[in-house]
């Protein structure tokens, strides 16, 4: 039952998410300047069904949350037999050239549908026409078929956390199903609630599939006894709207889904509304108190243009939402297939693990996923000091694993979004970096990180918008890779 059985690609949407002219930039680079962090402090062992903060690790700068902001208050953990992560998003989500796959065993006890983790039928161009409505639950593992066997990013996410809910948090049993409704091409409009008006009407709402699928993991689990919340719903998307954004044919504004005229005014809009959505709409269903947040990567591949709509949008969704939206890594450190456009199976297997290492912060801890990301930006004299949310310090420039795009991916633009000459970018501490300019910085001139890349060339740590800043996160991985938290693509402006 694991077979999606999906047609070809439509000419122009296939055009879309597959054509780029695929060349790398310079290489090489200097030596990363790595300084050991600080080893992590295992959690309390509380036992299943406790009601009890699990203590956080010690390192992370700051609590979590902006600058200036209250401080983060611990939400308990309360253990649950089934742990429910509900996943959506476009081709990279569906692990469109995701292959072979690599997860084939289930080191715990970690579960999916007897029909897979995708529980669609035929698919097409723009949507699937029918759900494969699971009975039982199964050992996860990846090779669900989406026009070939595929790995996605389930494994990753499921296995990590697990891994660290034993290792890290002192939970014994902590079993998690993943289950993912996908789509290629879809834009927001279309994979939201409702979806779009100008689909085939007779196609599976991705939304509304998941919804299925969160029925009937609540109903298995049921069956067998076990108590089941939904955690969170994870989505891997931007793609299609940020092309609909560099080409001025973006679907915003949109009526809000509540009904409101013209509510959803930008990418980052919908993004909230998405979360919205979700939790009310799980919460109904299992009747759970726990809320549902939405974390989303931030997408890199924006090969066709120097710029990117859809990531700033990402990264203010994931600041304004205060831990209902949420940012978990951007992509550029990761694999990236022959196409420039998708992640390969190991690239999508070690973004599951960022996914899975920050359920484990939200869920174990308690507490909201911060990236590396600024939390203040501000000027004095020919500086320009950025103060980071740094999930542990210290900060360092790599310029080992990221191939240096010039001032370590470090830009400052004015009021009219012209270049302002930068003349040295160096750390100022654990949590901070210092862009001194030529001449003065000023009020109104605006901070970049990552933001620029050179058309038509791949995406990842040797091309590609990209940048070299990162914490010395050592945290363990299941499969192998390397989980520093590098910084999100960024513009911001200078106070």
């Amino acid at each position: 039952m694991r077979t999606l059985r999906q047609k070809p690609l439509t000419a122009w949407l296939f055009a879309i998410l597959l054509s780029a002219a695929c060349s790398s930039s310079h290489d090489g680079g200097a030596t990363d300047g790595t300084a050991a962090p600080p080893g992590p402090t295992p959690g309390g062992g509380n036992p299943p069904g406790d009601a009890t903060p699990t203590p956080a690790p010690s390192g992370p700068t700051g609590n979590g949350n902006g600058e200036g902001d209250p401080p983060e208050t611990p939400i308990a953990y309360v253990a649950y037999d089934l742990n429910h992560v509900v996943s959506t998003g476009q081709s990279n989500s569906v692990a469109h050239e995701g292959r072979p796959p690599i997860s084939t065993t289930q080191p715990y006890d970690n579960l999916m549908f007897d029909v897979g983790v995708m529980t669609s039928g035929v698919c097409e161009a723009q949507g699937c026409r029918d759900y494969q409505k699971p009975t039982s639950l199964v050992p996860l593992t990846e090779g669900d078929t989406f026009w070939y066997p595929v790995e996605t990013m389930s494994s990753g996410l499921a296995n990590e956390a697990t891994k660290l809910a034993k290792t890290k948090y002192g939970k014994p049993s902590h079993d998690i199903l993943v289950s993912l409704a996908g789509r290629n091409g879809l834009t927001y409009w279309c994979l939201r609630k409702g979806g779009c008006n100008f689909i085939d009407p007779t196609y599976l709402n991705a939304f509304d599939e998941n919804l299925k699928q969160v029925a009937d993991g609540k109903a298995i689990a049921a069956a067998a006894g076990k108590s089941y919340v939904v955690r969170m719903v994870t989505a891997i998307h931007g793609e299609s709207d940020d092309f609909a954004y560099a080409t001025k044919t973006q679907e915003f504004p949109l009526d809000g889904t509540d009904g409101v005229a013209q509510e959803i005014k930008s990418y980052a809009d919908g993004l909230i509304e998405w979360q919205r959505d979700y939790e009310s709409n799980i919460q109904k269903i299992t009747g759970q108190k726990e809320a549902v947040p939405l974390l989303i990567s931030q997408f890199s591949g924006w090969n066709d243009n120097a710029t990117s709509a859809v990531t700033q949008f990402q990264y203010d969704a994931h600041v304004k939402a205060k831990g209902k939206v949420v940012v978990v890594t951007p992509g550029y450190t990761l694999e990236w297939a022959g196409d420039c456009r998708h992640y390969t199976a190991a690239g999508e297997q070690h973004l599951g693990e960022y996914f899975g290492k920050a359920y484990s912060r939200i869920v174990f801890e308690g507490r909201r996923w911060e990236p590396v990301r600024p939390l203040k930006v501000t000027h004095a004299g020919n500086a320009i000091t950025a103060k980071f949310a740094v999930p542990v310090p210290p900060l360092v420039l790599d310029t080992k694993r990221v191939v240096d795009p010039g001032h370590y991916g470090f830009e400052v633009v004015d009021a009219a979004g012209h270049g302002v000459a930068i003349a040295n970018v160096a750390l100022a501490g654990p949590d901070s970096v210092t862009v001194t300019l030529a001449a003065p910085a000023a009020v109104g001139q605006r901070l970049r990180y990552a933001f620029t890349g050179v058309p038509h060339t791949c995406p990842g740590p040797t091309a590609g918008a990209r940048g070299n800043l990162r914490d010395s996160d050592d945290t363990p991985s299941q499969y192998g890779h390397e989980l520093f938290n590098w910084g999100l693509h960024f513009e911001v402006p200078v106070e």
